[in-house]
């Protein structure tokens, strides 16, 4: 009882503990830093992102060499991949004969290399998602894509097998137009007649004559899809079809009642306006608490609302929509389609307060009990004469986006005479949603002139 505690810590006990120690974290006692850091230099200049080469053997490492082992267990060589640095794994991993397996990518590789040809994947429309750096099944699956499109314009040069090669990396970070891949990266906007499904970047689309309600361009256009708050054309036409605009109204307490990561306005319970500033707001700021508190306001509650929504959506012919809020915030049932979505925006163009309202790019809101003036801006690129996505000539309606729903618009286009409406959902990114719509209106108005 009254041993040094300090005796127990013999050399020699001190010795067994770093050896288990070792064992346990996958490191062989025996390595010796120099060794260590050979390897590690070696790993780096294979392209694995470890950090530094410094000798020390600590996470990124032990997963780069699991990463490498599986790689070279999957080329035939009998280890086990452990991620630690036995003395045939050394031996293997430093051959240079080995070098260009160990620079493929595969599911489990991660860093910089992943990341570029994650973002060249979603240029090219075959994979949805984000560029994080970290080779999932989800980048697997458009690799595959990938493979297959190559299998067919380069037969017997790819091996399709959901990874990625140093040369099949090359040749997927070149200009795959020259093999006649069809992207929307490769896509002649100097020629917009020559417009194709495959050069758009959205799932779904739809561009129609708004004066005859003509179909000029679709791709999926009846495939039901999440509109994320676009959903907001309906609740607007709905509300105007119901109530009257210049009506004085209180904000109930429904407003408040929204998804956490929910746009708002905001607008308070208990505070009072009319209800045309009530819908500006909730179409220019995207408010998920004015759309509640319209729907609330018009019908008693949202369910009520929704089906006010879906009996107009079925008398103006929407044949593939149902809807189960007024917000648009993804749920269970809730959809529609390009298609329809146009057909929708079609219709309020033709009444005067909702084409002003969905073509309003800045709208003041009177000072309330609760709050000052509130004064609400659009920024969106297309309307920005020095951004590189401006679309002269564009006038509204509404965007939309979830992480599930992708980017979603709906848009106007007035030129010459002409009024053109377009819907894009699904699109990867803001940016290449305008893209979508500048390439449908040039192309709109190059079939009118036919």
């Amino acid at each position: 009882m009254g041993e040094d505690f300090t005796m127990k810590f013999h050399p020699k006990r001190m010795l067994c503990l770093l050896m288990a120690l070792c064992l346990a974290f996958g490191i062989p006692a025996c390595a010796e830093e120099s060794d260590l850091v050979k390897l590690q230099e070696r790993l780096l200049a294979l392209g694995y992102e470890i950090g530094a080469a410094d000798g020390i053997a600590g996470p990124k490492t032990s997963s780069a060499l699991f990463l490498a082992q599986t790689l070279l267990t999957e080329a035939g060589n009998e280890i086990t991949p452990t991620g630690s640095p036995d003395a045939k794994t050394v031996g293997l991993i430093m051959r240079e004969e080995n070098a260009e397996l160990l620079r493929t990518l595969r599911e489990g590789s991660w860093g910089t290399r992943v990341k570029e040809a994650q973002t060249k994947l979603i240029s090219l429309c075959l994979l949805r998602g984000s560029a994080d750096g970290k080779f999932g099944l989800n980048t697997q699956t458009g690799v595959l894509a990938f493979e297959e499109q190559m299998e067919k314009l380069l037969p017997g040069l790819i091996y399709r097998d959901g990874r990625l090669t140093p040369g099949e990396y090359d040749l997927l970070m070149s200009n795959l137009g020259v093999y006649g891949f069809e992207a929307p990266i490769y896509f002649d906007d100097e020629h917009p007649g020559n417009l194709k499904e495959s050069f758009l970047y959205a799932r779904n689309a739809c561009l129609i004559n708004a004066v005859t309600g003509e179909v000029l361009f679709e791709k999926a256009a009846d495939e039901q899809a999440e509109p994320a708050s676009t959903t907001k054309i309906m609740t607007l036409l709905t509300a105007l079809s119901m109530c009257d605009p210049d009506r004085t109204v209180v904000i109930p307490e429904a407003a408040a009642d929204v998804p956490a990561d929910s746009t708002l306005v905001p607008i308070s319970p208990g505070e009072t306006m009319t209800m045309r500033d009530l819908l500006y707001a909730m179409m220019i700021r995207s408010g998920n608490d004015a759309a509640n508190a319209v729907a609330v306001l018009c019908s008693g509650s949202t369910e009520a609302f929704a089906e006010k929504m879906n009996q107009l959506a079925a008398d103006l012919g929407m044949k593939n929509s149902h809807f189960v809020n007024p917000h648009g915030y993804t749920e269970e049932g809730h959809y529609t389609t390009a298609r329809d979505l146009v057909t929708a925006a079609r219709n309020g163009m033709t009444q005067p307060l909702f084409s002003r309202i969905v073509t309003c790019l800045k709208y003041t809101l009177p000072a309330t009990e609760k709050r000052d003036p509130l004064v609400l801006t659009l920024k969106w690129e297309i309307f920005d004469p020095d951004s590189e996505y401006y679309i002269p000539h564009a006038a509204g309606i509404k965007s939309g986006y979830t992480s599930s729903a992708g980017f979603c618009y709906v848009g106007a286009f007035q030129e010459n005479g002409v009024t053109l409406i377009a819907a894009v959902m699904g699109g990867p990114w803001r940016n290449m949603a305008w893209t979508d719509l500048k390439r449908l209106f040039a192309y709109g108005m190059t079939v009118m002139k036919e």
